[in-house]
Order: structure tokens, then C-alpha cells, then sequence
């Protein structure tokens, strides 16, 4: 959001954000995302263990610290928009939201993240490939 107040015309930034927080809605009450720790691993030829595992005291204080580190926040959106920017560095901000870390955070909003970051930016490939077609279907064929 800095971002686009800082650098977009003031015309465009209004409808922008609305838009964005529109799309975010859609996902925040549609959208169920599977978190990494509701999977459970494959083991090839085994079932999957039922018994819960016994927690060493590492864990536990991973566990404690789920709950201080995400303050309760009912809006995700509102929750990063609110903190200080990110600088995702040369991985660019697909690696970024797919990672773990942003993932359990921002559960629904790195879905989105990553569902837009996916699109591709440009189609010239394909129209390219179209266009080439000329050489191999004759104009009587095509």
C-alpha cells in the first residue's frame, strides 16, 4: 500500500486498493488453505502413525511461541498492511509468499499472493508461437 501511495497517480490508487480489498474478502471468506501442518508425511509402505508423538521441550517452546510471535489479528490483510515492509531480496516475492515462514502467518493471504504472482505478466510466447504457425499450415490449409 505505501508502494502505490507513494509512486501511482493519485486517480488510480482509490480504485486499486478497493479492488485489492474486494479480492482479499473473496479469498478471506472462500478460501480454505491447507496449512504445511495439517499435512501428514508419506512413508512409502507405512501407515500413518495415529498416536500423537510425545513433544520434546523444543517443540513445546515452538508451540508457546506460535501464539506470541502472530498477534490475534482477525483481518490478515489488516495485519501486513500494518507492519513494516518486506524486503524479499533477490528471490522476488513469488519464493517469498511460497515460503513456510509466510505461508503459516498469512495462510489465506499468501494464497493469494501467490495465485496473482502466478499469472504470467506478458503472453508474447504464445502469440509468437501462433503467429509462426504461417510456416508449417499453408494459407490454403489455414
Amino acid at each position: 500500500m505505501r508502494y502505490i501511495k507513494a509512486n501511482w497517480p493519485k486517480k488510480y490508487i482509490t480504485p486499486a486498493l478497493t479492488s485489492a480489498k474486494k479480492f482479499w474478502e473473496y479469498y478471506r471468506d472462500q478460501i480454505i488453505p491447507l496449512l504445511s501442518s495439517n499435512v501428514v508425511p508419506f512413508s512409502y509402505g507405512k501407515e500413518p502413525s495415529q498416536e500423537p508423538s510425545v513433544l520434546d521441550s523444543f517443540d513445546r517452546i515452538t508451540q508457546s511461541l506460535r501464539s506470541v510471535i502472530r498477534p490475534a489479528s482477525e483481518d490478515e490483510y489488516e495485519d501486513y498492511n500494518s507492519q513494516e515492509s518486506y524486503n524479499v531480496g533477490k528471490q522476488g516475492a513469488l519464493a517469498w509468499w511460497s515460503q513456510d515462514a509466510q505461508r503459516e502467518h498469512w495462510p489465506r493471504l499468501s494464497l493469494m499472493a501467490i495465485n496473482i504472482l502466478s499469472i504470467p505478466p506478458m503472453s508474447d510466447e504464445p502469440e509468437r508461437v501462433f503467429s509462426g504457425a504461417y510456416r508449417t499450415v499453408s494459407w490454403d490449409r489455414g
